[in-house]
Order: structure tokens, then C-alpha cells, then sequence
């Protein structure tokens, strides 16, 4: 028979056993519950801790004119992209809505006139016949090929509403998330301790600071992606707008998510660039097309330069993140994907050398 004894410490550990497990689900159902509670929130959250880490360098010298008043400068710096923002997206709202209004106006009228399309365009590679037939069509009189084409017009008209809501409720969060980077950098020495602490804890013993390592990746992306690409679809939107090319709000606006993602501004460059040759003046075709020249390759120059400096892993690194981040989660892919890779970076670089994490 078994002693009764020697089932005491078995017993005993089998309750420690079911009382750690229980106070392991109760602590993962309290987690659960908070990130669902948080959950429509995490989106701002997320682009508002970008935001405040990319403009941490500006606000402590912000700081500084302000003879130490963190929150003074992190409200100036708030107000001040508030109003940019707001007033760069409400002119070229009010520019675009104009356009379009105008055009339906004159749609209404049936005083639309689209010139006929040039024979070159039947030699476009792929599109060429089938673009050259529809541009004809559109000649006749675009009301003749809206009630040919019902269906198709009515599911264009549907996928502009649902991206204009979209595109509604992103400048929403966006500009929750600038007022979100404004708090965080009223408590920036508070909110970086934070982020030590958090990372030392979820990665002790590092021999490298994961939290520097972390905040320069995120600025050079901004700078080297981000920043470029705005700097890229201001040029080239510069130019839209004194060629006087129609929407080149919307042209713009598109330049920047192409940029962004970097598929580039090569597309609608070259469909701006073949619209003013076919249908405007020489003149101002010639001087647009040497003025995109130079801007197309801007990314090429800037991208090196600002995305690997001061980086604490090889920039390709941080472009290979940025790019499968986006692919894999979105825009904000580009900083989690950069991050990620280039902390995976860091610490297989450490093990491969044979040192300690």
C-alpha cells in the first residue's frame, strides 16, 4: 500500500499546479479584455507614438527656446500640424470638390469636349486598341458611353464613395493620432523611461539599447520613405498645378501613396505627361516634362542618404522591413516591419559573432 505520507507533496503540488493555471487564464482573460477595450484606439495610439518619437529631436530643441517647458513646445508643435494639416487637406478638398463640381455641371450641359485621340495611341503597348476605342467613344459624348456602360459607371460611382469614406475616416484618425503625439511628448521623459523599462523587460541582458535602436529606425524611415515621398509628390504636384493639369490635387494625393508604397510616381507621371502632350501646349509639355525628370529620380538620391543615416543596421534593413511590413500589415507595416527586422537583425548579428543578447 502507498504511504500516505508520500502522496502529501504530490497532492500539494498538483493544487500549486491548478492555482498557477487558473491565475495564468484569469491574467490572459484580463489582457484579453483590455486589448479588446483598447482596440478601436490602437490605430491612433500606434501613429501617435510614431509621430511623438519621429519629433522628439524638433521638441527637445523646441524645448530648449522655451527655456524647459516640454508642454508649451509639445502644444505649439501640436497646434502648428494641426493647422498645416488641415489647411493643406481642406485646399485641396475645396480645389478638387470645385473641379468635380464644375465637371458635372458641364456633364449635365453636355458641354463636355474631349478631343479625339491621336493614332500614336493605338500603338500603346497591351492597352493600346482597347484605350483608343474608348477615347473615341468618349469624343462622341460621355453621356452616350454612361448609358452604354450602366453598370460599370455605377460600380465606379460606388468604389469612389466607399474610397472617399475611406479616405474620410483616415484624416480622422490622423488627426486624433497628431493630437495623441502631442500628449506623448508633453510626458516625453515619462514616455521614454516607459519604453526602457518595457523593453529591458521583455528583453534582458540585451548588449544593445533596444529602445534607441528602435526610435532611430522609426525616424529613418519617416525621413527616408515618408519624407521623401512628400518631398517627391509636393515637386510633382508643383508642377501639376502650374501646367494646369486638371484634379492635380487628386494626381498629387496619389503621387504620395505610390511614393509611400514605393511603387513610385512613374505611373502617373507618365499617364499626366501623355494627357498635356496629346491634348495641351508644346510648350508646356516640354517644360513639364523636364521638370518630372529631375523628381523621378529624387527618391533615388534622397532615399541612401536619409534612411541610412545614423542607423544602427544596414539600410537595406530597414527598406526590406519597411516594404514586407507594408505588404504584410498596411502603412503602419512600414515602422513595425522595419522595427522588427531590425531588431531581429540586431540579435542574430550577436549570436552569430558568438556574444551575449
Amino acid at each position: 500500500m502507498d504511504n500516505p505520507e508520500s502522496t502529501k507533496p504530490a497532492a500539494i503540488r498538483s493544487k500549486q499546479i491548478i492555482h498557477i493555471a487558473l491565475q495564468l487564464l484569469a491574467l490572459a482573460f484580463l489582457i484579453g479584455w483590455c486589448f479588446q477595450i483598447l482596440d478601436p484606439f490602437f490605430t491612433p495610439l500606434i501613429w501617435g507614438a510614431i509621430l511623438a518619437v519621429s519629433l522628439y529631436p524638433l521638441h527637445q530643441r523646441l524645448k530648449k527656446i522655451m527655456k524647459g517647458n516640454g508642454v508649451l513646445a509639445a502644444v505649439l508643435m501640436t497646434a502648428f500640424l494641426l493647422g498645416l494639416f488641415i489647411f493643406i487637406g481642406g485646399w485641396l478638398g475645396i480645389r478638387t470638390g470645385a473641379e468635380i463640381k464644375n465637371e458635372i455641371t458641364a456633364l449635365q450641359e453636355g458641354t463636355i469636349k474631349i478631343p479625339p485621340p491621336p493614332e500614336s495611341v493605338k500603338h500603346w503597348p497591351v492597352v493600346g486598341r482597347k484605350a483608343y476605342q474608348i477615347w473615341t467613344q468618349l469624343t462622341n459624348g460621355v453621356e452616350n458611353v454612361i448609358q452604354k456602360y450602366p453598370e460599370e459607371v455605377k460600380a465606379a460611382g460606388s468604389y469612389l464613395v466607399r474610397l472617399l469614406a475611406t479616405a474620410g475616416k483616415g484624416l480622422v484618425m490622423f488627426i486624433i493620432s497628431i493630437i495623441i503625439s502631442g500628449v506623448f511628448l508633453s510626458y516625453s521623459e515619462q514616455s521614454a523611461d516607459f519604453a526602457r523599462k518595457f523593453f529591458d523587460r521583455i528583453m534582458d541582458h540585451a548588449k544593445f539599447d533596444v529602445s534607441a535602436t528602435t526610435a532611430v529606425t522609426i525616424r529613418n524611415v519617416v525621413k527616408g520613405i515618408l519624407g521623401v515621398a512628400f518631398i517627391q509628390s509636393l515637386c510633382a504636384g508643383i508642377g501639376f498645378f502650374i501646367a494646369g493639369i486638371p484634379y492635380a490635387g487628386i494626381w498629387t494625393l496619389l503621387c504620395l501613396v505610390l511614393a509611400i508604397i514605393q511603387i513610385g510616381i512613374l505611373p502617373v507621371s507618365l499617364g499626366v505627361l501623355i494627357y498635356i502632350w496629346t491634348t495641351g501646349n508644346t510648350t508646356t509639355a516640354i517644360l513639364l516634362t523636364i521638370w518630372m525628370i529631375p523628381v523621378g529620380f529624387l527618391d533615388n538620391i534622397l532615399k541612401p542618404i536619409l534612411m541610412g543615416k545614423g542607423a544602427p543596421v544596414p539600410m537595406l534593413i530597414i527598406f526590406l522591413g519597411a516594404l514586407g511590413g507594408f505588404m504584410y500589415s498596411g502603412f503602419v507595416g512600414l515602422f513595425t516591419g522595419a522595427v522588427i527586422l531590425s531588431l531581429g537583425y540586431r540579435l542574430f548579428n550577436a549570436w552569430l559573432h558568438d556574444a551575449e543578447l
